[in-house]
């Protein structure tokens, strides 16, 4: 596949104008007349139609390339980062256009071309920082585990936790979910119930208010390892870790460790960062500090590029088959995801493969 490049140019700066105030112009007092009361503001929706197209076709462009490029390789990462980064913009949107007009913000899948718009990919660079200058691009890797996990700094430097599945045997499966809780996550936790496949929940600590600390607690009663995600993912403006030094990464962390132990009555025992996108120094300050052990994934069903549970299924299912074992990443928040998932995890049962427990992770990294 050809390269994928993005080149910026200076941003314009925006001008400011000031009006003259209707006492300055000295406007006689028996001329006055009351004003009607403005109207509100239309919603914009066009321009929220317009957005949601041209985020629509970045995330076509990321999933293309996601699909076919290997786990772990730059261009991946970078496609698989940009897109989970557009599918919760693209979420927000919906919300919001909702709010605004009483209307579902329909997708169009079959209108849409996969392409990078010049204003989305100056904010994914101000987001991830993949296309900027640096003094040193050359591309070079930590071993934070030996046969389990590494640091690899590509796309300008950007470091990604890469995730190796060596210490699984062929048919084994480990199922991980991300972003939650949220409406689904208590159906899919009695769905992998069901099924015996005792799976990984990384929560973030924002959505763990009355109702998430419920979900929460029914996941850990369904036997459910519950996990530290962020508190943000990874800030408010979803931008990664890289973006705060590492004693603040172990202060937020910390915090949603304590409230998943409150709510779920069990120590979390795993970290993932959001994106994958972590230091070798934040990421050993969150073992020696908090005890979390590090996970990434080797099977990524990139359930953010289709809205399709069919299309879900039938790629995951491919891609568990190719490997034919691994850490297997989902996101218990997407409805594609719940239907998916549920039809996986028979999937599995009935041709050969076994979901084994997560602390199998624990012993791999630890060394026992």
């Amino acid at each position: 596949m050809p390269k994928t490049t993005f080149i910026f140019s200076a941003f314009l700066a925006a001008l400011a104008f000031s009006s003259a105030a209707a006492s300055e112009l000295r406007l006689p007092m028996e001329a006055a007349a009351e004003a009607p009361a403005a109207s509100p503001a239309a919603p914009d929706a066009i321009g929220m139609i317009a957005e949601h197209e041209e985020l629509q076709a970045a995330l076509r462009f990321f999933s293309d390339i996601a699909f076919v490029s290997p786990v772990g390789s730059p261009q991946y990462l970078e496609a698989s980062a940009s897109g989970q980064y557009i599918r919760a913009r693209l979420e927000e949107l919906g919300r919001a256009f909702r709010r605004e007009t009483g209307e579902v913000l329909r997708v169009r899948d079959s209108r849409v071309r996969g392409e990078v718009s010049f204003r989305l990919s100056s904010e994914l660079n101000d987001v991830f920082g993949f296309y900027g200058r640096t003094e040193a691009r050359e591309e070079r890797s930590v071993p934070i585990k030996d046969g389990y996990c590494k640091i690899n700094f590509v796309k300008n430097n950007v470091p990604f936790l890469v995730q190796s599945d060596s210490f699984l045997k062929q048919g084994e499966v480990i199922l991980t979910f991300d972003d939650g809780p949220g409406q689904f996550t208590e159906e899919v936790s009695a769905d992998l119930k069901a099924g015996g496949a005792p799976s990984v929940f990384f929560v973030l600590g924002s959505k763990l208010g009355n109702l998430g600390k419920e979900r929460v607690k029914k996941a850990a009663a369904d036997g459910h390892e519950i996990s530290v995600h962020g508190y943000w993912h990874a800030t408010e403006a979803g931008k990664p870790f890289t973006s705060m030094t590492t004693g603040e990464i172990v202060r937020q962390l910390g915090g949603v460790k304590t409230s998943i132990s409150a709510a779920s009555g069990a120590k979390p025992g795993f970290f993932r960062p959001p994106y994958g996108i972590i230091t070798p120094e934040a990421l050993r300050a969150i073992d020696s500090d908090l005890d979390l052990v590090p996970v990434g994934w080797t099977i990524d069903t990139l359930d953010w590029s289709t809205k399709d549970p069919e299309e879900l299924f039938q790629k995951t299912v491919a891609q568990i088959q190719k490997r034919g074992k691994g850490i297997v990443l989902m996101h218990d928040i997407h409805d594609q995801s719940r239907l998916a998932s549920k039809r996986l995890v028979k999937w599995l049962a009935d041709n050969g493969f076994k979901v084994v427990s997560p602390e199998r992770m624990t012993r791999a990294y630890r060394g026992e």
